[in-house]
């Protein structure tokens, strides 16, 4: 029984660890150095087609959208098109909820649920930003067209570069701690506010396949407007 109790305690202090240690890894999962980036995985062709151009709406307030990769995988493979997106889902990384963007949000289209009614294209269809703009970001949101969509849709709205807006972007995620991959949205919702005590009373935004955190102008934390 002596001898054993060594060895108890040495797994509960290993367990302990891990489990003090778990969040604070799950923190850097965004960072450039969390992932392996392999450049014949990467979509060469990122450039984004404007759809349509909100340029005189104002942001009122930010949302930053997290994505589950796992679940945006499926989908892409049922539709035949994961070959476009090889580095998000082939390339061996592990992506679990990821960056899908930091978005300016007009309050008003925001409540009554008007997706269209938001800053969008402000400066219209800009050019594909260089390939080592993109990579440092790319664990964080993995996709050169993703990146490349988020700035010219919405970064560049309210940033002048797109270094400062996937910057501002990755500051702001680095904050928080991750759930689980095998969650949907309504339950990382509530594992976000169980693990992160800054979101315990903050309401937070919720979609079918992702949730997201709200920040005002000043990119101070605040709850998400409730909709109508």
């Amino acid at each position: 029984m002596l001898r054993f109790l060594p060895s108890l305690n040495y797994f509960l202090l290993v367990a302990a660890l891990a489990f003090l240690s778990g969040p604070a890894l799950a923190a850097q999962a965004l960072t450039p150095e969390s992932c392996d980036i392999d450049v014949s995985d990467l979509n060469p062709r990122y450039d984004n087609r404007l759809d349509y151009q909100n340029k005189n709406v104002p942001t009122d307030f930010f949302l930053l959208v997290y994505s589950n990769s796992p679940g945006f995988c499926k989908a892409m493979k049922r539709k035949g098109r994961e070959n476009s997106v090889r580095f998000q889902c082939e390339s061996g990384n592990d992506f679990g909820w990821v960056i899908h963007g930091l978005w300016g949000e007009s309050e008003k289209a925001y409540k009554s649920g008007n997706n269209k009614g938001h800053p969008r294209f402000c400066k219209g269809d800009l050019k594909p930003l260089p390939l080592e703009t993109i990579k440092p970001y790319l664990c964080m949101s993995p996709g050169t067209r993703l990146l490349q969509g988020q700035w010219e849709k919405h970064g560049a709205c309210d940033f002048d570069t797109a270094e400062e807006y996937f910057d501002k972007t990755l500051e702001l995620a680095k904050q928080f701690e991750l759930p689980p991959a095998n969650l949907n949205a309504k339950k990382a919702i509530r594992w976000m506010r169980d693990n992160n005590p800054e979101l315990k009373d903050t309401w937070l935004h919720q979609s079918r396949h992702e949730f997201g955190i709200c920040f005002d102008k000043a990119f101070n934390l605040m709850s998400c407007p409730q909709k109508r």
